[in-house]
Order: C-alpha cells, then structure tokens, then sequence
C-alpha cells in the first residue's frame, strides 16, 4: 500500500510539472504587421528554445475569431533563431485574426491585421482624407475559455504615417492618438483620423499600432494607401477686433471685422482670458457667430467686471478646409476721474501692463459732446500702468462732460461724466489787424454752448446793434466766422473805441438760460 501511495504521489508531480512545462513553452505572438515595402503580412514570434527545429503552426481566422476551434492551421515554419517571422504568400489586405502553436501546446494569443482605407471628407474639404482602420487588439495574460477571451489588454497607440509617394524618403509621423478598449475582439470596429490642409502631391499613409506591455514595447503597420488631394484656397481670412468698448460701467462689447468675400468659414469664435502680468493667456472660448454676408460681428461681455482688471479677447475663424485664422489681441480700458478744483477735472484711466500687450502704445483723451469727440490730449503714454491728467475747464452749467480714452488700437474706455459749473469769459480787447488769427475777432469763450436759445449781440457806444449772432462759435477753427466779431458794421470798419456785448445762452433741453453783459475796447 505504502509504494502504491509513492507511485501515485510521484506521478501526479510530474503530470503537474508536464502541464506547466507545456505553458511555459507555448509561443507568444509578438506583431502583425503588413510590410510598407512588399505590402505583405508579417508575424513575428519571440523565441522559445523548447521549440527549437519544431514545426510552428500558423493560424489564421476570418470569422467568429472569439473561438479558438475557429483557428485552422493555415501554414508551417521551422521554428529557428534566425526565422522568427512568418510572411504572407499573397498580397492581403483582408482583416485577420492569427495565432501560432507547436507541437500540442495551447494557440497563443490572437493578434489582427490592421486594414487602412481612404474615404472622402463629409464637409467636402478637397485638401482632407479620412482616414480608416480597425483596432489593432493584443491581449496579453490570456485564456481561451469556450467561446471567450479573457484576459488583461494593453494599451495601444496609434501613430498615422505619411510620405510623398516615390520620394524613396522614410515615414514620417503626422499625428498620433490613443486607442480603444474593447471587451471583445472585433475586427469590424473602426477607428478614424482625419489629415488635414494637405499639400497638392500624392501622398502615402499607413498606421503604426504601439504595443505597450509591462517589459516591452512593439510596433506593428497597416498596409500603404495612397491619396492626392487637391488644393483649397489658402489665403489667409482677415480676422480683426475694431474696437473694444466698455459701455454703462459694467459692460465690454468687442466688434470684429472679417473678410467681405464669400463665406470664408462656417464660424467666428470669440475667445477670453483675465490673467496678471506674470500669467500666460489661457483663452477659452466665450461666445460664437456664424458666419455673416455683412463681415460684421458685434459682441456683448456681460461677465466682464471693467472695474476688476484687464480682459483680453481674441476672435478666431473656424475653417474646415484650412488652418484657422485668428485676430489680434485687444483689451479693455478703464476711465475714472473726480473734481480736485473748482473749475478742473481730474481724469484717470489704467491699462495694465502685461507681454501680451504694447505697454509704449499711446492714447488719446476726449470730451464727448452731443455725440461728437472733441480731442483733448493726444499721444498720452501710460506712467506705471495709468494716466493721471487736469485737462483744460470747460464748464457746462449745471449740465454734464463727457470724458473718454481711445487707445491707438481703437479700445474704448467707458464714458466718463462729471457735473460742472456755470463760466463764460471774454476778452477785454481786440486788434483786427493783430498778426494773431485768435486776436483778430471778437466772441465769448463759452463751454459747448447749446444752438437752441444762443443770442450774441454787440452795441456801439450809441446803443445802436453792429453785430448779432444766434450760433456760438467754432472754437479752433478761426478761418471760421460764425459767433465772431470782425471790427465791422455794413461791410465798412467800425472805428476804435468802447463797445458792449450781451449773449444769451443754455447748456442743454435741461439748463436754465444763462445771461452775461460787459464791455471791451475795439483797437485800430
């Protein structure tokens, strides 16, 4: 009894060692590849020195490839150090599952072909291809088990490959992406990259699957296709933001101009970034048009704070068949300002600076009347990121200046209103003949006076009316008579002497009628 238990023992010891001597020699299938030269699949194996001289069987299956029993032998290779690869009899370009197996070992794990393929664009773009594959699928740690795989998948890669066919140059690498995961093997699903903006020559492609394992890394092709595209319009599509405005205090409104030719692209994408100086821009895109016949864009910030910081906006066409084309950059300008005197303003602005921006730019400041800018002070440049200015009196009754800032690249600040008081001044002398164009005439030096209820009249020391005016003058524009007295009376020159003036005048529909008398010495 006691050798029956021995032999028994003993023999199922080295039943389990067979057992696990037969796995530890079953091949392992390392690539299949489709050859970029002779166009041929490939299999290539790691070497296994139990089966060394032994006839490997080649397995090959087209359908139902979940199922082992669906492997038939399809050919044979003496196993050899020097012939670890298998190639294909024919050109094929079929997809295919194999496997490899020697001796009564197990089938190793199956690996695919890749089968690439062209197909035209869906958005007609003659200079793009898409470009189709199935999944390249390489299990590792696998088991067959009835009419399943099961086992741990590694990541796979793709690399898309181009050339200029018959350049006899190598491939080179024109984009990669991740691959998909799959529960099951299925040489149907496909996989797609789109390669776009391509030049006028016949290219040729071809797909490289990354094996990535724990140890080892390996690589297997597609077969080669060929395309030529035809060229698209290139031409860069003018992209520019016009202007950017902060209006009410609280809002910024960007407009964009585009090309005015026909639909250069399918959309316009309005990009933001709030950065500090130190920050690179991070623009994320805030609003989109379509694209418009007028080539006009008009766009409303209503999350902006103007009050908080700088804004940056950058406006981008979205073109299928071409690289996108994009704008400058603008931002925003804010404007503050307060009394410090009487009869000054105090006018204060800021833009901060930051390497996305030309802090040497230089600004002009307005005052807004009845619509109208009326320059005040040009090429101002920025003092530590602000502008601190008293600009000039011109006071308004009651009634209200508005101030605003425009940058040399067209960024509106907001407007700017202070309240005023009432002043009118008046030469007490003048010289027709003066050499001095502003010392020639005789007119009340008034703020933006309204036109409606403006009455200008100057006496002679009989109380008779020499002159009479119901338009103020044009301020700056001496060449300009209306508003100002020339020292004459019927066409014939009035003699030196004392004269009187009175003028009437409001500010505004909401300004009470304002009435100024005096004299002046007329000078011959």
């Amino acid at each position: 009894m006691y050798r029956l238990y021995l032999t028994l023992f003993f023999f199922c010891l080295f039943s389990h060692f067979d057992a696990y001597s037969q796995i530890e020699k079953q091949l392992e299938l390392k690539e299949v590849s489709v050859d970029t030269i002779t166009q041929k699949i490939t299999l290539s194996w790691y070497l296994n020195m139990y089966a060394l001289n032994e006839e490997v069987k080649i397995c090959r299956c087209s359908s139902y490839c979940f199922d082992q029993s669906n492997y038939p032998p399809y050919d044979y290779i003496t196993m050899h150090p020097d012939s670890l690869v298998w190639i294909e009899k024919d050109t094929c370009t079929s997809r295919y599952f194999y496997c490899i197996a020697w001796g009564e070992s197990g089938k190793s794990a199956p690996l695919n072909n890749m089968v690439l393929k062209v197909d035209s664009i869906k958005h007609g773009c003659q200079n793009s291809v898409l470009l189709t594959w199935n999944p390249y699928i390489y299990y590792t740690e696998c088991e067959w088990i009835g009419a399943n795989i099961r086992g741990k998948m590694d990541t796979i890669d793709y690399d898309i490959l181009y050339r200029e066919k018959n350049a006899g140059t190598p491939f080179s690498i024109l984009g990669s992406i991740k691959g998909s995961y799959f529960s099951t093997i299925n040489p149907y699903d496909t996989v797609h990259y789109e390669a776009k903006y391509l030049k006028n020559i016949e290219y040729e492609f071809a797909i490289r699957a990354i094996n990535r394992s724990n140890t080892t890394s390996s690589y297997s092709y597609s077969n080669i296709v060929n395309f030529t595209p035809r060229t698209e319009a290139d031409a860069p599509v003018s992209v520019e933001i016009t202007k950017v405005s902060v209006l009410e205090d609280k809002y910024i409104q960007i407009d964009v101009e585009t090309d005015a030719f026909s639909k250069p692209f399918e959309k316009l994408y309005l990009f933001r970034d709030q950065t500090d100086n130190n920050s690179p821009l991070l623009l994320n895109i805030m609003d989109s048009a379509d694209y418009e016949v007028q080539n006009q864009y008009s766009f409303i910030d209503e999350q902006a704070d103007p009050k908080s910081g700088l804004y940056y906006y950058m406006a981008m066409a979205d073109n299928k068949c071409k690289l996108n084309d994009t704008s400058n950059i603008l931002t925003n300008i804010y404007l503050t300002g307060r009394r410090v005197e009487k009869y000054k303003d105090s006018i204060y602005f800021y833009r901060e600076g930051s390497p996305h921006l030309n802090t040497l730019e230089e600004y002009e400041l307005f005052r807004v009347v009845n619509d109208q800018e009326i320059s005040i002070f040009n090429f101002l440049t920025l003092v530590y990121n602000s502008y601190y200015a008293d600009v000039e009196n011109f006071l308004e009754g009651g009634a209200q200046v508005v101030y605003q800032i425009k940058s040399s690249d067209d960024c509106y600040s907001n407007t700017l209103t202070i309240e005023h008081e009432p002043r009118i001044l008046f030469p007490n002398a003048f010289y027709p003949e003066s050499a001095q164009e502003e010392n020639k005439t005789f007119y009340p030096i008034i703020s933006f006076p309204s036109e409606e209820n403006y009455l200008f009249v100057i006496l002679n020391r009989w109380g008779q009316e020499v002159y009479r005016s119901t338009l103020p003058p044009v301020y700056g524009d001496y060449s300009n008579p209306q508003g100002r007295w020339n020292g004459t009376f019927q066409g014939k020159t009035c003699p030196p002497g004392m004269y009187a003036f009175k003028v009437t005048y409001t500010y505004n529909e909401n300004s009470k009628k304002y009435s100024e008398t005096g004299s002046f010495m007329l000078v011959r």
